[in-house]
């Protein structure tokens, strides 16, 4: 489901716990900046027994998104979570006149890569030296939607 701002700062605690568990950290920070100054960037989440299973978020910009982040709580992964969250995200973004969609990931995340290459995602570009801790290459990634 697409988060409500009233739900999105309910669950922040939630999120963040999520996200630093799988990305070392970066999350909280990441969601007191969309909570507190508001920045344009929609949030989706999968909800089970009335706890945050997964998140992803999304910026949109005219007929583009970026994929932000996708994290999914330890005990939840292999459950379809992701692939929840990648089928709303989809027919939010054809809802909204997305064509193209991009995102970049590690390049030893060979999971996540072929997580993304599964929903039609190519790979196109490296920025290298991207991420810190550790220094790593980014892997471009992107899907046109019809």
């Amino acid at each position: 489901m697409l988060l409500d701002f009233s739900l999105l700062s309910e669950l922040r605690f939630e999120i963040s716990r999520i996200g630093d568990a799988a990305f070392h950290g970066n999350t909280s920070l990441f969601i007191e900046d969309i909570i507190n100054k508001r920045v344009q960037h929609e949030v989706f989440a999968v909800l089970r027994k009335e706890k945050l299973a997964g998140f992803l978020i999304l910026s949109a910009v005219l007929d583009e998104a970026e994929i932000l982040e996708v994290a999914v709580s330890e005990s939840q992964r292999r459950n379809g979570i992701g692939s929840e969250l990648m089928d709303e995200v989809f027919v939010w973004c054809a809802e909204n006149g997305i064509s193209h969609i991009f995102l970049e990931v590690r390049e030893s995340n060979f999971p996540a890569r072929a997580y993304y290459k599964k929903y039609g995602f190519v790979e196109n570009g490296l920025r290298k030296n991207y991420y810190r801790d550790p220094v790593e290459n980014a892997v471009l990634m992107s899907k046109e939607l019809s």
